[in-house]
């Protein structure tokens, strides 16, 4: 098992490098395929068959699909047909073996083969697009399977569509100095976000959820709050690790969250900024494709709701994700219905729409009503959210506090952190933020990232939290 955190990982990156601008232009792929494969093996094991296999069957379904000698009609049946094989896996692994079983979901979720959420979802997307005839089948069967299984995204995405990577590993770039730094500061930033701030904030919010009726009320929503900004990091420092594997290879990789994600003023933007390739996923192949050709405005909000619904239980077989999905979609709708009158509410205050005042008033109504939904994602499980929810609102809980020593330290980091996403603004990333600025600023910011990394970053640090989904 070769983690992004691991100095193994890192050195083994950067002799794959070496080798890859070493290798002739038309044979890059099959080294990017072989090594994608040995790490996939690393983690799942024997499990790669599942890969393989699916790869077999998305490969032979896209030619089908493709072929115009084929109905219409037919090609939907089999479409059909495709994405319920491929899913049939997925919903054995995460599913039907949860269900079945005394163990924990959570647990389970970790014995199913890693990453397979993520390459069955990009078979049924390429498998929808080939279709709909947006793209053509990909007629080599080694190009698709380093597309589904390209090591830096293999575990946990970004999701990338086939149009945007694949003719990217069939056109591979040539060596770039500003491709390397590029993909160092991406790096960098993210070992930043994971090893820093994701693990000192897990330090403080853990023992809260393992056992919040010891803890006040107050401390049980600051770490539900909290942890809001501890999986930001350790997800986005997941894909900034990510992009910057695959931008020191000249592939770059699309932007996966907004830069300043925890401070959106609204559930809206916050949903439309977190995870963005998943969650555009959702809404281009399970929202439009169950209401194609649905004018009935019910019907469409039904589909709203069920596509939320669908996108908690992808987090695991447990209520605490369907309850986790259904607020999502609750909290959206009642915030697009009431924007009127939230306008004239703080009309009524004095503040005028858009400005500072204004926006930050409805960051901090966000984050703590936020608090009401966050807390369902990080139990889990219905019994532990109960519980949770239960000290929160002061029913059973404690005296102990989570400003603990330490704290003060871990908000400055973050505020370091804050600072340089206000710095880049949404437009920009760490890399194209650092590229633009002079010798002596980049290499100068450049060191103190790496420094906080050494001085502050845990050495052992637990996996990234989205791998088990």
């Amino acid at each position: 098992m070769v983690k992004f955190t691991d100095f193994t990982y890192l050195l083994l990156l950067f002799v794959i490098v070496a080798a890859y601008y070493h290798t002739p232009q038309s044979k890059k792929w099959v080294l990017l395929l072989f090594l994608s494969v040995l790490f996939n093996v690393s983690w799942s094991g024997y499990y790669v068959i599942v890969w393989f296999g699916l790869t077999e069957i998305c490969f032979f379904g896209g030619q089908y699909l493709g072929n115009p000698e084929h109905s219409k009609r037919q090609r939907k049946t089999l479409l059909t047909l495709l994405v319920v094989l491929c899913l049939s896996p997925l919903l054995f692994f995460k599913y039907l073996i949860p269900i079945n079983n005394s163990f924990s979901p959570v647990v389970l979720n970790w014995l199913a083969p890693i990453g397979i959420s993520y390459y069955t979802f990009l078979i049924i997307g390429y498998l929808t697009d080939v279709h709909r005839k947006y793209i053509k089948p990909e007629p080599h069967f080694g190009y698709l399977a380093l597309y589904l299984g390209f090591f830096p995204t293999m575990l946990a995405g970004p999701l990338e569509r086939a149009r945007q990577l694949i003719p990217q590993l069939k056109n591979p770039v040539r060596y770039d100095p500003e491709n390397i730094k590029a993909g160092i500061f991406f790096i960098v930033w993210g070992l930043f976000k994971k090893m820093v701030l994701a693990a000192r904030f897990a330090d403080h919010v853990n023992p809260v959820f393992d056992q919040p009726e010891k803890y006040t009320a107050f401390s049980v929503t600051l770490a539900v709050l909290l942890f809001s900004i501890q999986l930001y990091c350790d997800f986005s420092g997941y894909c900034d690790i990510a992009t910057g594997s695959a931008r020191l290879l000249g592939i770059r990789l699309s932007k996966n969250f907004a830069n300043r994600y925890y401070f959106t003023p609204s559930r809206t933007e916050s949903w439309n900024s977190w995870n963005i390739t998943v969650t555009s996923w959702f809404r281009d192949y399970v929202f439009f494709n169950i209401s194609k050709g649905v004018t009935n405005k019910m019907r469409l909000e039904f589909n709203r709701l069920l596509t939320f619904v669908i996108t908690g239980l992808w987090h695991g077989p447990s209520w605490s994700f369907v309850i986790w999905g259904f607020l999502q979609w609750a909290y959206i709708n009642f915030e697009i219905r009431t924007k009127r009158f939230w306008e004239r509410f703080y009309g009524g205050l004095g503040l005028r729409i858009g400005s500072d005042s204004h926006t930050v008033l409805r960051i901090i109504v966000r984050l703590l009503t936020g608090t009401l939904i966050m807390g369902w994602f990080r139990a889990a499980e219905l019994e532990s959210g109960l519980r949770l929810y239960s000290a929160m609102f002061g029913f059973q809980s404690g005296a102990l506090s989570i400003l603990t020593s330490g704290f003060g330290l871990t908000l400055v980091l973050f505020f370091i952190l804050d600072f340089i996403n206000y710095q880049m603004g949404e437009k920009e990333d760490i890399a194209s933020f650092l590229l633009k600025r002079s010798p002596l600023q980049r290499n100068l910011s450049f060191l103190i990232l790496a420094q906080l990394v050494l001085i502050f970053g845990q050495i052992t640090v637990a996996n990234f939290y989205y791998i088990q989904f």
